[in-house]
């Protein structure tokens, strides 16, 4: 008898109960999770689409994220493309944490681009990548995205060309940017009004060319008597909820303020204030916030979670080799003293690497819980401030309470977003982050635009948070005295580097300022101590105060 027969039999046999270990993905159970994952984005697509208030996407949110559950333990590309695609539309319907939204829009597109005749939905999705920059006024970004989309479309055939209704949305995303002369051009070559029908599954696009229209020839070729004005004013008489009435009435406002027809101007604002204090009850805002949370830690323990699986699938893994080494090694009695001590030190190293992994543990939940602590503490302080500055009638004190304020929730954003990153942070990600937060919460009904020219540069929490400061006091400052002829503050901030240093432009649009301001800053006073922090270098314009360059050293390129 063949003496390697009963080695190789043992050998099939253990391998077989390692597999056995496996996640069982018969098709018989793919088939049960894809029918759950579509009933749970079918039954949130239901909730989603009545766009009363903000607890309407909060629901649905909710069951997108059972279906998100389920996906990520599959190893099928459809069905997490599917439900990361669902998260991303809530997070944009609820517009609280823009990157995220930005997040989950560029995964679900870069998943569908990898599916046999996807590439279309892929396209689709890459345009609410543009639209979710334009929400956050990163017109560089959102163009760039845009400018793609149209080189890539243009080549295809009218044919195509007919499928992809949602050119029109590339149209409609380019006006809020203010480029009125690409909309034209993306409405004249990748589209035709009679190709174009409403959508209730994605977007009205019919009503949104209208407006488009509208847009363009009122704000570009100053037509005040376009017919697409009158088409508008019918869709928001029209309107099905409360989003839609919101969307028209402000839209309507923008482009009577443009006419300067006083009267409609007035009455539209007035629409729109009555919509959206109906929409954004306080107590629904929190409550989409809470259950955002929520989600977010139940996400973070099923990641968790799944890691633990993984360790312990790996341990079984470890435990069946060590016993085909047991096997192996009456066959070979030489071997018996080495392989024991070999299993002795197995064991020794395994106990050890549980125990650090239980510290390691204890020690990530007791930062969470400081973090969280922190967090609370900057809230409350934020609402004592905002009691004290309503309190007061002394112009002045209210100023420098709601600069007080100001502060203290963009340090707040920035511990959050400091929260989610590494000992080292991506500097383009993180400046992108706290810009768009700043202009959010200061804007009020300003219309600001940012360019960002942000270089991709890794840097520790030693510049990042010091610096994410001084921006955020520079784009105060533009905010509150910028001065702007056109209506429409622009700040832009440019950042390069090299082995040496970082180099870092600050300038808006403002009408040029060189008398200094004879009150006592603190904002200056913020900047000054935090520059010293860095060791940097800052100079400041002699045309104009408000347009800053601060130069900080790197140490072995970090």
């Amino acid at each position: 008898m063949n003496k390697k027969f009963p080695i190789s039999l043992t050998i099939l046999v253990l391998l077989g109960a390692c597999q056995n270990n496996k996640k069982n993905s018969t098709p018989q159970v793919l088939a049960k999770d894809s029918a759950r994952v579509g009933n749970y984005i079918k039954q949130g697509d239901s909730i989603y689409s009545q766009k009363a208030s903000y607890s309407n996407f909060s629901k649905s949110m909710v069951l997108y994220d059972s279906a998100w559950q389920i996906a990520t333990k599959t190893d099928d590309t459809s069905l997490i493309a599917q439900a990361v695609f669902a998260k991303g539309r809530a997070y944009d319907a609820i517009n609280n944490n823009p990157q995220k939204t930005i997040d989950y829009y560029t995964e679900a597109a870069q998943l569908y681009a990898t599916i046999p005749g996807q590439q279309t939905k892929a396209l689709y999705i890459k345009h609410l990548v543009a639209h979710s920059y334009d929400k956050v006024q990163d017109s560089s970004n959102c163009i760039n995205i845009l400018k793609e989309l149209y080189n890539e479309i243009l080549q295809k055939p009218d044919s195509i060309k007919r499928e992809m209704r949602f050119t029109v949305e590339m149209g409609l995303i380019s006006t809020v940017v203010k480029n009125y002369n690409f909309a034209d051009s993306i409405l004249k070559h990748l589209t035709k009004e009679e190709w174009i029908i409403n959508n209730p599954t994605e977007y009205d696009y019919l009503n949104h060319f209208y407006l488009t229209k509208a847009k363009i020839n009122v704000i570009q070729y100053r037509n005040y008597k376009t017919p697409y004005i009158d088409s508008v004013e019918n869709l928001f008489a029209r309107s099905r909820n409360l989003s839609d009435s919101m969307y028209y009435s402000n839209e309507l406002w923008e482009l009577y303020k443009v006419m300067g027809n006083k009267t409609k101007e007035g009455y539209y604002l007035n629409l729109n204030n009555a919509v959206f204090n109906k929409f954004n009850s306080p107590e629904s805002v929190r409550d989409v916030k809470n259950k955002l949370t929520k989600m977010e830690v139940a996400a973070v323990e099923a990641q968790r979670k799944a890691d633990l699986e993984k360790i312990h699938i790996r341990k079984r893994y470890v435990y069946a080799l060590s016993a085909l080494l047991a096997v192996i090694s009456i066959l070979a009695l030489f071997l018996i003293n080495r392989n024991r001590v070999i299993k002795r030190k197995q064991k020794e190293v395994l106990s050890k690497n549980e125990l650090l992994a239980q510290k390691n543990l204890q020690n990530e939940l007791l930062n969470k819980e400081i973090h969280h602590r922190v967090k609370n503490n900057l809230q409350m302080i934020m609402s004592l401030v905002y009691m004290q500055e309503n309190n007061t009638n002394v112009e002045e004190v209210k100023e420098n309470m709601q600069s007080i304020r100001l502060r203290i929730e963009s340090i707040a954003k920035l511990h959050q977003q400091l929260m989610e990153q590494t000992d080292v942070v991506d500097l383009r990600k993180y400046l992108h982050y706290l810009v768009t937060n700043a202009t959010s919460l200061m804007a009020d009904t300003k219309k600001i635009i940012t360019h960002l020219n942000i270089e991709a540069i890794q840097v520790s929490q030693k510049i990042s948070f010091p610096l994410g400061l001084i921006i955020n006091e520079w784009v105060t400052n533009s905010v509150k005295y910028a001065l702007h002829e056109s209506g429409v503050l622009e700040i832009i901030v440019q950042i390069s580097h090299n082995d040496n240093n970082i180099k870092i432009n600050y300038k808006d649009n403002g009408r040029p300022q060189t008398k200094k301001v004879t009150k006592k800053s603190l904002g200056l006073d913020i900047v000054n101590i935090l520059t010293e922090q860095l060791e940097g270098v800052l100079e400041i314009s002699d045309t104009n105060l408000f347009h800053y360059k601060l130069i900080i050293p790197l140490i072995n390129g970090k």
